[in-house]
């Protein structure tokens, strides 16, 4: 979805809150789907100044997949603060310059999607939990301890014990 910025375009140096509601699509990070609640909710306030839109506020998402640990349903609620700066491509100033990752927008409307998905992805932790102590598999560990086999060089280590107790005689 798109945001429309027009009144700031008209309005230089004024700040102007806004409300957008963007979706995200589901996610496959290292092999877990993760996926978001709708609506991924942006507010905050937006002001121009020359050729730089100034966006400003918190991202609001519910993120949704399975426990590192016990492999149940997990949720992460995210709240993210963000400031980015966006800059207007006109007919005069039509290059977007060699930073792949500067922000771009033309006319009086910014496309947000790009920017939702980095803001939710880089806020979800590395190891998504159903809650903080969960155990999960590490509780049934000793249930599924292999058996003990006798080590080739434990013999070797009873020599050197051997060979050491023969030196403080």
């Amino acid at each position: 979805m798109l945001l429309d910025v027009s009144r700031a375009l008209r309005a230089p140096g004024e700040a102007f809150t806004f409300e957008h509601h963007e979706r995200i699509p589901p996610q496959d990070i290292n092999g877990e789907k993760v996926t978001f609640d709708e609506p991924v909710v942006l507010e905050g306030r937006f002001s121009m100044s020359g050729n730089d839109l100034t966006l400003e506020g918190e991202l609001t998402a519910t993120a949704h997949s399975r426990c590192c640990n016990c492999l149940e349903p997990a949720k992460v609620d995210l709240k993210v603060p963000f400031r980015e700066v966006f800059t207007r491509l006109d007919r005069f100033h039509e290059d977007a310059g060699d930073d792949p990752d500067r922000l771009v927008f033309s006319g009086s409307k910014v496309e947000l999607d790009h920017l939702t998905l980095t803001l939710a992805l880089l806020e979800l932790p590395i190891r998504i939990l159903c809650r903080p102590d969960c155990e999960g598999y590490r509780q049934m560990a000793p249930r599924y301890t292999a058996p003990q086999k006798n080590n080739p060089f434990s013999v070797l280590q009873d020599l050197i014990k051997n060979d050491l107790n023969d030196q403080e005689v």
